[in-house]
């Protein structure tokens, strides 16, 4: 059944008053052929939106696109193409700014709208077909027919200084659209589009987004409620403050106590670890919490319940040759612990078991902590390009007082337009909305127990009962942030989050698999919510889920 909140009539009456100035061949877009969808498509050039206007329409025919970076890039139909500006002024900085956004609306269109997230602290449009990288190989929104819309928050990366992707943090304005305000007023001018070629609002929206994207997923059902049915949120940043301190100062504090050191003298960050010590590390958290589900199988689906210490790995305590130095197993028993401040609580969040988290982090996690935590959610924001004297000299305990404190001309803090933590989801609720969160095991940057310790102040407020009827989280082993997949991490969660959204089936449980560059190509196990895990049922083929059960 469609439902129509108060804010998607006013947009419906907005569309209706526009739609009946205009002329019938710019809003019959019908389904019947190229020729009737050309003319209708190219119209919506110049067209107004609410703060802005669209700057181009074309067709684009159906076509193949050729392969990104080694992978594959799923094909595209018949479809309009178009791009658009809103809010666009002049910062308090003296530069420009807009929010820019694009949308692909299809020939052969489901009715839906798939409202794609950003990423890192956006300053470009992401993908704009809703591609399901990673999750559904080869697969698209725009190909499924969604119409799909993405932008990039209001603001442009800028070439030629090494922050240049931050320093948009200098204007408040800029500041509160990427964290919280770009999404209505996006959304408003995709409902308005979609009036206008096909005749109709959509009759259901959806929202999809990874990493920021799924910060801003989250920051949707919290802030924005009245806006979608069904939103997926995967390896979100919904914390983002907290985690980009840990992963900036702590992180980097950490490893420069055993890292190289770089022909300049910096420390080498993304090599602190060796190889040697790496390999050493995953056989331990292996051989400690493997078999904890059941299967000692190379996946710990156990993630959140097994203990580790790497103490206990050092090599004057082990017998076999898998053992660490005194200071690499220091190193890792504080990483695994987390950022604590100095009355001994703790900043974020410790990381679960599982034999991916024991590597090295790449320097692009730092670029883009260090970015976040100094220029973005800090008041003021320090605007330098000094990483590493940002890095090796802060302290934890002042950068997170900054993120709090309002400091003009800013009038929010970096906690009030970037937290998506709030467990109040009662209008979510009343809107009839649906929530997946779907986070890795060995996310390096949003550990998955952080996710869970969210769900249980979400339980501790509604009873787990009620939640699961609104909410479901599900923990992924092996996936995460980092370029390594070990993981059955592919599924079609567009579709399980249509058929929850407007069909009722509950899902008490994702099918994954396991792709091409995993150890185990075609493996297939049950995805559980939390708190159950994935368990075997001590007998049946291992590479199936039908052998395992949630528990």
């Amino acid at each position: 059944m469609t439902r129509i909140s108060a804010i998607q009539r006013a947009l419906v009456a907005l569309s209706a008053a526009v739609v009946s100035c205009l002329s019938p061949e710019m809003v019959r877009a019908t389904t019947t052929g190229r020729s009737d969808f050309q003319a209708p498509c190219r119209s919506l050039s110049g067209a107004a939106v609410r703060g802005g206007s669209v700057v181009s329409a074309q067709f684009v025919p159906a076509r193949t696109l050729p392969p990104q970076n080694g992978r594959p890039v799923p094909p595209q139909p018949d479809h309009c193409f178009v791009t658009g500006a809103l809010n666009k002024r002049v910062g308090l900085d003296g530069k420009p700014y807009e929010i820019r956004f694009e949308m692909r609306l299809p020939l052969k269109w489901n009715q839906r709208l798939f409202y794609q997230g950003g990423g890192g602290v956006d300053g470009g449009i992401p993908n704009s077909d809703g591609e399901y990288r990673g999750i559904l190989p080869g697969h698209s929104a725009l190909l499924d027919g969604y119409a799909v819309v993405a932008t990039d928050s209001g603001h442009q990366r800028e070439s030629g200084r090494r922050d240049g992707e931050f320093l948009f943090a200098a204007d408040p304005q800029a500041r509160d659209e990427y964290g919280d305000q770009q999404v209505p007023l996006v959304y408003a001018a995709a409902m308005r589009l979609q009036a206008l070629l096909y005749g109709s609002e959509p009759t259901h929206a959806y929202y999809y987004g990874s990493s920021n994207g799924g910060r801003q997923a989250m920051m949707a059902a919290q802030r924005h409620p009245e806006l979608f049915d069904g939103i997926i949120a995967i390896n979100p940043g919904f914390r983002l403050v907290k985690a980009a301190l840990q992963g900036s100062i702590y992180r980097a504090q950490l490893a420069a106590r055993i890292a190289p050191r770089k022909p300049d003298g910096t420390p080498d960050y993304a090599n602190a670890l060796s190889e040697t010590a790496i390999k050493a590390a995953q056989y331990q958290i292996l051989k400690a919490c493997d078999a904890k589900d059941g299967l000692a199988d190379g996946m710990i689906f156990a993630t959140l319940d097994c203990p580790l210490d790497p103490m206990q790995w050092i090599c004057a305590a082990q017998a076999d040759q898998n053992c660490l130095q005194p200071a690499e197993a220091a190193y890792l028993r504080d990483l695994f612990a987390g950022a604590r401040l100095k009355d001994g609580s703790p900043l974020y969040s410790r990381f679960g078991a599982d034999p991916l988290n024991a590597v090295n982090m790449p320097d692009s996690l730092y670029r883009m902590f260090w970015g976040e935590a100094s220029h973005v959610y800090t008041t003021p924001p320090t605007l330098s390009d000094d990483m590493n004297g940002y890095l090796l000299h802060s302290d934890i305990d002042a950068e997170l007082a900054k993120t709090s404190q309002v400091v003009a001309p800013f009038r929010r803090s970096g906690m009030a337009f970037t937290q998506a933590d709030s467990p109040d989801m009662d209008a979510f609720m009343r809107h009839g909305g649906k929530l997946i969160v779907f986070t890795g095991g060995a996310d390096l940057a949003f550990p998955a127990p952080d996710a869970a310790a969210y769900f249980d102040t979400v339980f501790t407020r509604y009873g787990k009962d009620v939640v699961d009827g609104f909410a479901r989280l599900f923990i992924v082993p092996g996936y995460g942030h980092n370029p390594q997949v070990h993981a059955t991490q592919q599924a079609d969660l567009m579709q399980v989050m249509v058929d929850w959204a407007e069909n009722g089936v509950t899902p008490d449980t994702i099918v994954g698999k396991a792709g091409a560059e995993t150890p185990w190509p075609g493996r297939s196990r049950p995805l559980c919510p939390y708190p159950q895990v994935t368990t075997y049922n001590g007998k049946g083929a291992t590479e199936q889920a039908s052998s395992f059960a949630c528990r």
